[in-house]
């Protein structure tokens, strides 16, 4: 894939998305977990995700992932959480990964 950074071999961005669905997964964990640093977490993979946008020449399935764990953040904020429709979202976001261009 060649980027604003330079060429990145394909199996390279095939391994980072490897990371990024274990990143993904996380938020299934702290959620079941009650970690109280869940939002942050959120913030932080969200950010990440965002820089992606760039390096994968705009894909508008970086969009849609970063618009799905959104919502999925939403959720998890209320109170009367629903955590199937939180793990929905969820695997949302891992097919989205898939999706994105390389």
């Amino acid at each position: 894939m060649n980027t604003i950074y330079g060429n990145f071999p394909e199996k390279q961005i095939s391994d980072y998305k490897k990371i990024l669905h274990g990143k993904i997964h996380w938020l299934l964990l702290y959620k079941e977990e009650k970690y109280e640093f869940l939002d942050n977490y959120f913030n932080t993979l969200m950010l990440q995700i965002s820089g992606l946008n760039n390096i994968f020449n705009n894909s508008p399935e970086v969009i849609e992932l970063l618009a799905t764990l959104q919502s999925a953040r939403d959720i998890s904020n209320m109170d009367n959480c629903d955590f199937k429709q939180y793990r929905k979202l969820i695997f949302d976001a891992h097919s989205l990964v898939d999706r994105i261009k390389e």
